[in-house]
C-alpha cells in the first residue's frame, strides 16, 4: 500500500478563538436589535394612526362625546353676525358619527313667572331637539341691568362627566373657561372649542385641542 501524499490531505480547520465567537454573537445581537427597533417604530406609527382614527370617530369603538353650550355667548355672537343658527343642525354637525352621551344648553330665563319657559329667547331654540336645557333666572342689579352667569354650573357639569367622556365640546368663546379646558385636558380628555371667531378669547383657543370657527359654517347651519 502506497502512502498517501501529504499534499493531498485536507487541512483541519483552525479552532475558533473566544474573541471571534464573541464578535459573531455581538454582530448577531446588533442585527436583532435593529430589527426590534424597526418593529417598534412600525407599532408606534400604527398606534398613532389608530389614535387619530379614534379622535375622528373612525375606530371600532366610537368616542364618547359631551356637548356643553353657553347659550347667551353663542346667540349674542350669532346676532352680531346677523346669523340665526339651527341648533339641531349644530348638534348633528358636532357629534358627526360619535357617541353622544349628553348635550346641555345653559340658558338664562326671565324672572317673570307669567312668561312660558319654552317660548323664552334663550330656551326656545333648544327645546325638543336633543339638548337638556339648564335654566337660571336673570339676576337684577340696582342699576336695572340683568345678568345670568352659568360659568360655575357649566364647569361643574363638565368636570363631573369628564371621566365618562372621550371628548368635551365647549360651545363658547368665553376666556373664563380657559382653566376648565386645561383641567379637562389634563385628564386625557380631548377638548374642542366651538364659537364665532369675533367672540373667542385667544387664551381659550390656544388651549383647545381643536377650534371650530362657526363663521366658516354659517351657511350649512343656518336656520331655515
Amino acid at each position: 500500500m502506497e502512502p498517501i501524499p501529504i499534499s493531498s490531505l485536507a487541512a483541519a480547520p483552525a479552532p475558533a478563538t473566544l474573541e471571534a465567537l464573541l464578535l459573531r454573537q455581538e454582530a448577531a445581537a446588533e442585527q436583532q436589535l435593529q430589527v426590534l427597533k424597526g418593529l417598534q417604530g412600525s407599532l408606534s406609527a400604527i398606534e398613532n394612526r389608530l389614535s387619530r382614527m379614534d379622535a375622528l370617530g373612525l375606530g371600532g369603538d366610537r368616542p364618547r362625546i359631551g356637548v356643553f353650550v353657553d347659550v347667551p355667548n353663542v346667540i349674542y355672537a350669532a346676532e352680531r353676525q346677523k346669523a340665526k343658527l339651527d341648533y339641531k343642525k349644530l348638534l348633528e354637525f358636532l357629534v358627526h358619527g360619535r357617541e353622544l352621551v349628553r348635550a346641555s344648553a345653559y340658558a338664562p330665563i326671565s324672572d317673570d313667572t307669567q312668561m312660558r319657559l319654552e317660548t323664552q329667547r334663550f330656551v326656545e331654540p333648544f327645546v325638543d331637539i336633543g339638548y337638556s336645557v339648564i335654566t337660571k333666572p336673570h339676576k337684577r342689579y340696582a342699576d336695572g341691568s340683568m345678568k345670568a352667569n352659568f360659568d360655575v354650573e357649566l364647569a361643574i357639569d363638565v368636570l363631573t362627566m369628564a371621566d365618562r367622556l372621550d371628548i368635551v365640546v365647549l360651545v363658547s368663546g368665553d376666556g373664563d373657561f380657559r382653566r376648565l379646558v386645561e383641567i379637562v385636558a389634563s385628564k386625557g380628555v380631548r377638548v374642542e372649542v366651538v364659537a364665532f371667531s369675533q367672540s373667542t378669547a385667544a387664551e381659550l383657543r390656544a388651549v383647545a385641542d381643536l377650534y371650530i370657527n362657526l363663521n366658516d359654517h354659517v351657511k350649512e347651519l343656518r336656520a331655515d
